[in-house]
């Protein structure tokens, strides 16, 4: 009797034995198949210049097929080729953004002229007359050797002891920073209240007045009290003329930083698909 038992327990252990790596082996074939077909559709998503699509199904073989060595590196493989083509589509991009911002600039400049200081040269507008702008009330637009954007108001013969201004038109508005008199940025000591706005603290205002040229304007000096006046023709085109061309530049400089970004990207990625290539056993073709 006892016999007889493990006898029957003997045979039941060498079919487990058969049967264990048949379910093993088509447990792994099931993996293969689904690993291939998602390799396929990356591939065919590759060739129709879907780069981002193929980066995510290759990417999602690595992640949920460790076992699959041979698809995964064939998967890496397109992955870095799908990141060249999709960097080298995006540095086409800013190449044609950084010829076009380039050729707006050139056709900008007409427009600007530069002032020699002894302290640091800027620009202006053509038709602006920095000299006499002390001796005035109004606003002026001026631009570092380095493109940046700025603005100065002088209001002479009042005292509203300003420390920002306004410009307002159709109901809309746009204000400066407040800047504190300090004798320097924010100077009365030449008969005038002369304040010099820097980059951020005048950027809705340059903008603004960009965006309505052509309508009249309300320009207020803001401080203990307030006191307006009309923004003059003149001074609105010059300030629009100015903050455009300075826009132009900033995003010149952008778009060229980010074409040598992707320039480098571009090597790289080129790299790794050479690392990463596999080259196909002739014998299993």
């Amino acid at each position: 009797m006892f016999n007889e038992v493990t006898n029957k327990l003997h045979r039941a252990g060498v079919a487990i034995l058969v049967t264990t790596p048949l379910l093993l082996a088509s447990c792994g074939n099931s993996d293969t198949e689904k690993a291939q077909s998602l390799l396929n559709e990356a591939k065919t998503a590759y060739d129709n210049k879907n780069y981002t699509l193929a980066i995510n199904l290759a990417d999602s073989i690595k992640r949920g097929y460790p076992r699959e060595f041979d698809i995964r590196k064939e998967a890496l493989h397109l992955s870095t080729l799908a990141s060249e083509g999709k960097i080298l589509r995006e540095l086409e991009t800013a190449d044609s953004t950084v010829a076009v911002l380039g050729a707006l600039g050139d056709s900008m400049q007409s427009n600007i002229k530069y002032v020699s200081n002894p302290i640091e040269g800027y620009y202006v507008a053509k038709g602006t007359n920095p000299t006499s702008f002390t001796s005035s009330t109004g606003l002026q637009a001026r631009m570092t050797p380095n493109g940046d954007f700025y603005l100065m108001s002088s209001l002479k013969g009042k005292s509203v002891k300003s420390t920002s201004v306004t410009v307002s038109c159709d109901g809309k508005e746009a204000t400066t920073t407040t800047v504190p008199h300090d004798g320097e940025r924010n100077d009365r000591s030449m008969g005038a209240e002369i304040i010099t706005f820097m980059g951020a603290e005048c950027d809705t205002v340059g903008k603004f007045v960009c965006e309505n040229v052509g309508k009249p304007m309300t320009l207020t000096f803001n401080g203990n009290s307030s006191y307006s006046i009309p923004l003059t023709e003149k001074q609105v085109i010059e300030i629009a003329d100015l903050y455009a061309y300075a826009t132009t530049i900033r995003k010149f400089k952008i778009a060229t930083l980010e074409k040598e970004r992707l320039s480098k990207a571009l090597d790289l990625a080129r790299s790794q698909a050479a690392r990463t290539y596999v080259e196909k056993d002739s014998t299993n073709i």
